[in-house]
Formats: structure tokens, sequence, C-alpha cells
């Protein structure tokens, strides 16, 4: 196999560009709240468990510990995070602030355009097919 073919063919090469176009449109929307993708979905994470472990985060963001560590320590600088002792101390539990909660709802708008807006252009279909994939590659990890 030659290079020209497995650039064509590469699964990884081709969901990679897939997440950095989609990302794109995600981050365009997010941009006038001064809120990128990635910190978005930390943030909506965090909130939807009420208080979480970066552990929790690190699994099912499927992200590895320094991006959690590193958009945890940023996004509680900006006050949308914060950490409380964990009971077990060796750890911590992260909560999203009322500044966060308020980013939050500041966000939805433009998270909801964006969502159409990549939806649109995809197709149902491909979108259904996005995540039974990753329902798929999930349940082998």
């Amino acid at each position: 196999m030659d290079t020209k073919s497995i650039e064509g063919v590469c699964v990884g090469g081709c969901v990679r560009k897939l997440n950095r176009m989609v990302s794109a449109i995600y981050d365009g929307a997010l941009a006038n709240a001064g809120l990128k993708t990635s910190q978005f979905s930390v943030l909506v994470s965090v909130a939807n468990r009420k208080q979480a472990r970066p552990a929790e985060l690190i699994k099912h963001l499927e992200l590895d510990e320094s991006t959690v560590s590193r958009n945890v320590e940023r996004m509680c600088a900006r006050g949308w995070l914060r950490l409380v002792p964990d009971a077990d101390r060796r750890s911590h539990l992260i909560e999203v602030t009322d500044k966060g909660q308020a980013l939050i709802r500041k966000c939805l708008p433009a998270w909801q355009k964006a969502q159409t807006e990549v939806s649109r252009r995809l197709g149902t279909d491909s979108v259904a097919e996005l995540r039974s994939a990753l329902r798929k590659l999930s349940a082998r990890s």
C-alpha cells in the first residue's frame, strides 16, 4: 500500500479532519462568549453531574488527565468552575459556579445554532451513523 492510498482510506485521519471541521463550527458559534467547544463540553458534563471527580470527566469525555486538568484549571481561573474537597481526601470534586451556570445559559442559543448547522450539513442519517459508531467503539473500550 502506498502513501496516497493510506491518505485516502485512513479512518483515523478522516475522523480527525471531521473533528476539526465540526469543532470550528461550534468554536465559531461560542467565540463571543470566550468559550471553546472543549470547555463547553467540560462545563456541561460537570453541570449534568452536579459534582464530578476528574477521573469521571476523563472517562466520560474520553480525554487524558492533563487535558482535563488544564481545562479545569483555566475554567476555575475564569470563575466558571470551582474545586471542593472530596470526602476521600485523595482527590477533589469539581462544581459549576453560578457564573458557569449563567455562561451555559448564555451559550445555549449559539450551541443550538451550531448543532443545527452541523446536523443540516451532515444530514440526519450521517449524524445517526456517527452516534452509532461512537456507541460501537465505546462498547469495546
